[in-house]
């Protein structure tokens, strides 16, 4: 329940509002009175006080005065002055200060009572942004001290395929980093897609609200379950649990409250992928296959995906229909090797044909191929379906036998790889979205405008482009921004808050910190340094 001080020398007055107002509708838990600026002094100094009406002119000190005692001695406090004379030095000085609202006597009640709801709607606004404030503080000094940094390197090794296979030396380092698994143990990965902040963040502060987001998975995610959560060399955040989960319902559930929780504390958009349990060795392909169904998903946001219910799963091969080697497949693929990437297709439906491979096989195939397609095209800054049909690619499903896999792989090899290799680099679809900001600078852009102008999965676009830029998206367009308004600063003289409202910027003082905080100059001092106009 809040506080309102009512401060008037005319006791009618300030009885007509203190008793003469119900307030019992709105969320006031005591009301002080005051004659004088210099008794309302005294109720700051021994009571916290989140809600002031004042009269402005009064004997000896004034309200414009208490206003500027007020700024020093409870600043979170907003004042509503009242006055009898429409005075505009009185309220361009108490704006000046800050006073919530201005309201000339005699005052309709009903009038009053609704300026003072509006007055608590900020006042629990500002207390809403200062308790996230204090969430991100609190999660920056956690941040700062490191996650166990040896752990972490082992994870970053196993999942970029580098860590060594050999049972012994998997056995040594899990005991000497106290991970309760051996090396026939399975581990179950979960890709944590961020797709979206609510908030605007800068870089740093986006890092350690990752840091947050991750932390809140380790509660909630894994909870009891033994295993770590960590961001892998290519910026993807993920949940290792390790052991076998059977209980993928269960597991499901876990990954929706996260989903939840994410959006109701942390003001972010998230999606889980669900992998299937794999042994060490396996890991890497396992969250290949969930980084495929993440950029895929273009239209599911805030949701959670079971890899083996989405077609991700893997089977068994039968003993000597070993598949060939994808990742070889995909440096023949890079280096422009279609015709040789061809003659690999056939000798391997050939083995299979001759081996009388499995429906299981032709499968497990089927999705390491398009996987390898999936990941050329988005080394290469491009989606797979800027060439084939979502029906194309679903069509190798339906082959049954080696020889029908064969013609659909060459088929799809033949349509893509060529268009995959011609493909610049990343840059392409960096450009896009580079002139699609430049286009939109004067909206408020989202990640999922951004995202949807180059048909991309906004949690895969925003680590592209910070890969390929060094910068994130919001800090992109805050440089944009940025430069446009000290290009207009030096080149016209319009009104500073038109130039900042005409690029999006509605609230002046958030422009001017951000303005400050940027180029170390107020708008005002850098169009006197800068200013070419005459």
């Amino acid at each position: 329940m809040l506080t309102m001080l009512v401060v008037d020398d005319e006791i009618y007055a300030l009885k007509g509002i203190t008793q003469g107002i119900d307030w019992s509708d709105v969320p006031i838990g005591a009301i002080l009175e005051a004659d004088s600026v210099e008794q309302a002094k005294q109720h700051l100094r021994q009571s916290k006080v989140d809600l002031i009406i004042s009269d402005i002119e009064m004997p000896g000190a004034n309200g414009i005065e208490l206003l500027k005692y007020v700024r020093e001695a409870s600043p979170s406090a907003l004042t509503i002055f009242l006055t009898g004379h429409a005075r505009f030095e009185y309220a361009r000085e108490a704006l000046h200060y800050g006073c919530f609202d201005y309201v000339l006597k005699p005052v309709d009640h009903d009038m009053l009572k609704d300026i003072v709801r509006r007055a608590i709607d900020e006042i629990e606004r500002r207390r809403e942004q200062e308790a996230f404030e204090d969430t991100l503080e609190l999660y920056r000094r956690q941040w700062t001290n490191q996650l166990p940094i040896l752990v972490e390197r082992f994870w970053h090794e196993v999942l970029s395929g580098k860590a060594s296979a050999s049972p012994d030396r998997l056995n040594r380092e899990f005991q000497l980093y106290d991970i309760p698994l051996d090396s026939d143990g399975q581990v179950l990965p979960v890709l944590l897609s961020i797709e979206a902040w609510e908030l605007e963040l800068d870089a740093r502060d986006e890092s350690i609200m990752e840091y947050a987001v991750r932390k809140a998975a380790t509660e909630i995610i894994l909870g009891e379950q033994a295993g770590t959560i960590l961001k892998d060399r290519n910026e993807l955040n993920i949940a290792l649990l390790y052991g076998d989960s059977e209980d993928r319902a269960e597991l499901k559930r876990r990954c929706l409250q996260y989903v939840r929780a994410c959006n109701d504390y942390f003001h972010c958009r998230v999606s889980c992928y669900i992998g299937q349990s794999s042994r060490i060795a396996e890991l890497p392909e396992a969250l290949e296959r969930l980084s495929q169904l993440e950029r895929s998903n273009v239209s599911q946001p805030q949701t959670v995906i079971d890899g083996i219910q989405a077609g991700a799963g893997e089977g068994a091969v039968a003993p000597g229909q070993a598949l060939p080697s994808f990742s070889d497949w995909a440096l023949m693929l890079d280096g422009g090797q279609i015709e040789e990437l061809g003659k690999a297709i056939e000798e391997t439906m050939g083995r299979f044909q001759a081996e009388s491979a499995g429906r299981e096989s032709l499968e497990l195939f089927y999705y390491g191929f398009v996987h390898l397609m999936f990941q050329a095209a988005s080394r290469k800054g491009m989606s797979i379906y800027d060439t084939v049909t979502a029906q194309e690619i679903h069509d190798g499903q339906t082959a049954r036998t080696p020889v029908l896999m064969q013609a659909w792989a060459t088929k799809l090899l033949a349509k893509a790889g060529q268009a995959i290799i011609n493909q610049r680099d990343a840059s392409a679809v960096i450009g896009k979205i580079q002139a699609f900001i430049q286009d939109n600078l004067h909206k408020e852009l989202s990640r999922d405008d951004i995202a949807n102008s180059v048909y991309r999965n906004p949690a895969y676009l925003s680590r592209l482009f910070r890969k390929e830029t060094g910068l994130s998206l919001s800090d992109y367009i805050v440089q944009l921004k940025i430069e446009r308004v000290k290009k207009q600063l030096r080149e016209t003289n319009d009104k500073i808050s038109n130039i900042a409202e005409g690029l999006g910027y509605l609230h002046f003082s958030y422009f001017a910190k951000l303005f400050k905080k940027t180029t170390g100059y107020t708008p005002q001092e850098y169009r006197k340094r800068h200013q070419t106009m005459p």
